[in-house]
């Protein structure tokens, strides 16, 4: 067992600098190709990431910081913790989760766990469902951008919400929480000049994880990696390209994967629920000290990819749309900002007036 052990360290310790010289090659022999992956990257940044996601990550940090987390309503207590064993607290981050994106639920979570108001292993199992792509992104990008139907969209947005919740309401089996927790002192809020650096912060971080997906993509690209898996195997070109795609980054996964036939539906889905390593990187960096990228996470994804997508194609036979894979993706994107965002932001309000009681309960639930 010791040797090896050893053997797989010296192994480890020597994989590591011809893996340093392996890539400066690489970057060396294709300047081109990693000029045009950072270009691709910034510019997903600029016209994808930061206008739709900036105020949902915004909207996060003001709900951890406000008394809506604090002093939940007893009604959204007591079905946070009936259905997911969590405290009521959790609640507005479970709904900005469904609605708000990847990142929003994963710096809420951050926020709750910084504040004390849940343990660290509350917030893994909180990551193991609160991880989705939002309707501004699945059913404007993906289903009228790509597919050129609002409605596939929907059933594909559905498919992944109703699968997020069955697992949620799964791993809080056994975890009902009976009374309500020990009041913690109140913090007071965070300057808006605080709230708006921190949202910066992190929006730079989850800009980075898009810039080096795309750069590896582009070098991959420029390698022929998909030629070199074509001629070795025999599968078509497309195959290798898109599952790396998917791999990678979700928005280059779901474009990649768009044209992929009637199982369009369960590859999308798929490559949604995973995300993409891109994705899972600003996961990680949301929330340093939760260990949220473990392998049950990702088995949790993949199972979550599978789940979704048998959903995902039965909602599509039970309401029959016509679905176009020429679509154009930059055409979508506006609409992701706009219409379906602002629609969610307003729903969101709406939900919390219903959510939250008036008055004060004086205990935190």
């Amino acid at each position: 067992m010791v040797a090896h052990i050893l053997s797989r360290r010296t192994l480890q310790q020597a994989l590591v600098p011809v893996a340093a010289v392996a890539v400066a090659t690489v970057l060396l022999a294709y300047p081109q190709a990693m000029a045009t992956g950072i270009s691709r990257g910034l510019s997903v940044c600029t016209s994808v990431i930061i206008p739709t996601l900036f105020p949902f990550m915004v909207l996060a940090g003001w709900l951890a910081d406000s008394p809506l987390c604090r002093q939940p309503g007893r009604w959204l207590c007591a079905v946070t913790r009936r259905l997911f064993g969590l405290p009521g607290c959790c609640g507005p981050a479970i709904l900005l989760s469904l609605v708000g994106g990847y990142p929003a639920g994963a710096l809420s979570i951050a926020r709750l766990l910084q504040q004390g108001l849940i343990s660290p292993a509350e917030a893994k199992r909180m990551a193991l469902f609160c991880v989705g792509g939002g309707p501004g992104f699945i059913i404007s990008t993906v289903g009228n951008g790509l597919l050129g139907s609002t409605v596939a969209g929907i059933c594909l947005y559905a498919a992944q919400t109703g699968v997020s919740l069955a697992i949620g309401v799964w791993l809080g089996r056994g975890k009902r929480q009976a009374k309500s927790r020990p009041p913690l002192p109140l913090s007071p809020p965070r300057p808006v000049a605080s709230l708006v650096a921190d949202t910066c912060r992190s929006l730079l971080t989850m800009c980075g994880f898009v810039v080096l997906s795309a750069t590896v993509l582009s070098l991959c690209e420029g390698i022929g990696l998909s030629r070199l898996v074509h001629s070795a195997t025999g599968v078509p070109a497309s195959w290798p390209s898109a599952v790396l795609a998917a791999l990678l980054e979700v928005s280059c996964g779901c474009i990649a994967l768009a044209g992929s036939g009637e199982l369009a539906p369960f590859w999308l889905s798929l490559c949604i629920s995973w995300c993409g390593l891109s994705v899972q990187g600003q996961i990680a960096a949301a929330l340093p000290g939760v260990k949220a990228l473990a392998s049950p996470f990702r088995a949790w994804r993949l199972l979550h990819g599978l789940l979704s997508g048998l959903l995902s194609l039965l909602l599509f036979r039970l309401f029959p749309v016509s679905v176009s894979t020429g679509g154009n993706i930059t055409a979508a994107l506006p609409y992701s900002v706009s219409a379906t965002a602002s629609f969610m932001l307003l729903l969101l309000s709406f939900m919390a007036m219903l959510c939250f009681s008036g008055k004060s309960t004086g205990k935190i639930q």
